[in-house]
């Protein structure tokens, strides 16, 4: 075997068939990353579950399906480390967890594993006994040890957001791995997308999960639909709490769902005033908020996970409390202030220009290639 190579684990880059790249937030980050490793001058290498065993050579890597009926737990991770362990040059190779959830034992070369934001956090919307508080406070507890212990199994941790680091450094003693911050990203429009229509258009543009806050949002629009006849509301995606949102929102003319392609994000929040991430758990730097600040776009968002890395309250954005009352004051507040709304936008788009765009998210990883290669 000739040259370096970098070997990326991760469940699902392309679908379980191997017919076509998947859809997805990691799946995204994976393609994207893949260009920079071979620039770094690795021949790359991606491994993953499969309905069926299959090689397919993509035009700038290989992907090796490994038959497994388990999704994600320790025997396909297993599974999948064994394929790469058959093929490493433990003294030249580098090997790539693209989420730090696939990590399942120490491995005698370079690793990286990334990790997208705390995903524990969902709060529970039920009330219940103290001794059902107690479980599930244990359970949380669990799910955060067992990520400590994971991260302890490689090199260095590259994080896409600052909460995670934080939460990592209090909760342990002495971390034994090098946290390394590289915030998501977004591309950018050549300039500040101009709004030039009548009424003022909302846009939530998410999957529709209830911890991406879909209800918070159906109930506070509810709300705002029945006292402004100036808004229009678009709902862009799909999802398991689709049912809930259109009993919501289904009886306003003025509310439109559709469906995207995540490459079209930027264009199809372009015309739109304000976008809204309600999100309630479970969010690194988010895509979403990201696009939406690169479309001109003035935002709302809650105070969950890496968002807090992106926004500055009342200044490139509003951020709040996850609950109804703060939300729909923060947007009643966009929708009657068109003063508020334009400063917010033109503070968002320079923000993600100057600090998420993707050619600052790629220098900032071959930065951390070429720290790692000097290393070995």
């Amino acid at each position: 075997m000739s040259g370096k190579r970098a070997h990326i684990i991760y469940y699902n880059y392309l679908k379980p068939d191997g017919s076509e790249v998947s859809i997805g937030g990691v799946q995204t980050y994976i393609t994207n990353l893949v260009p920079i490793l071979r620039q770094c001058g690795y021949v790359v290498s991606i491994y993953q579950r499969a309905t069926r065993e299959f090689y397919k050579k993509l035009d700038d890597c290989d992907v090796y399906g490994i038959e497994h009926q388990d999704l994600n737990g320790e025997p396909i991770k297993k599974a999948l480390l064994a394929k790469v362990l058959s093929r490493i040059d433990y003294s030249n190779d580098l090997l790539i967890y693209a989420c730090e959830t696939c990590i399942t034992q120490s491995v005698p070369c370079k690793t990286i594993a990334i990790q997208h934001g705390i995903f524990w956090d969902v709060p529970e919307t039920s009330s219940f006994s103290k001794y059902r508080y107690f479980r599930k406070y244990v359970g949380k507890c669990f799910l955060a040890w067992k990520t400590v212990l994971r991260i302890k199994k490689v090199d260095y941790l590259v994080c896409v957001d600052n909460n995670f680091i934080n939460w990592h450094r209090a909760i342990t003693p002495s971390p034994q791995v090098r946290h390394i911050f590289i915030p998501n990203f977004t591309t950018i429009p050549a300039s500040q997308p101009q709004k030039q229509h009548d009424g003022i258009n909302i846009i939530f543009a998410r999957r529709f999960f209830i911890h991406r806050g879909t209800r918070l949002f159906a109930n506070v629009m509810e709300r705002l639909l029945k006292e402004h006849q100036k808004i229009n509301v678009t709902i862009a995606g799909t999802g398991p709490d689709a049912d809930y949102m259109h009993k919501k929102l289904d009886s306003f003319q003025n509310v439109q769902f559709t469906t995207f392609d995540s490459q079209d994000s930027l264009h199809i929040h372009e015309d739109k005033d304000i976008a809204v991430v309600p999100t309630i758990g479970s969010e690194g730097t988010s895509l979403s908020l990201l696009e939406a600040m690169a479309s001109g776009c003035a935002v709302v968002c809650t105070n969950v996970g890496g968002m807090t890395n992106i926004i500055l309250d009342g200044f490139n954005g509003l951020m709040v409390y996850p609950e109804e009352e703060e939300l729909y004051k923060a947007l009643n507040s966009l929708i009657e202030d068109p003063s508020l709304r334009a400063k917010l936008q033109a503070n968002a788009y320079n923000c993600v220009k100057d600090a998420f765009s993707l050619h600052r998210w790629k220098d900032a990883w071959k930065k951390v290639i070429d720290n790692v290669t000097e290393t070995m």
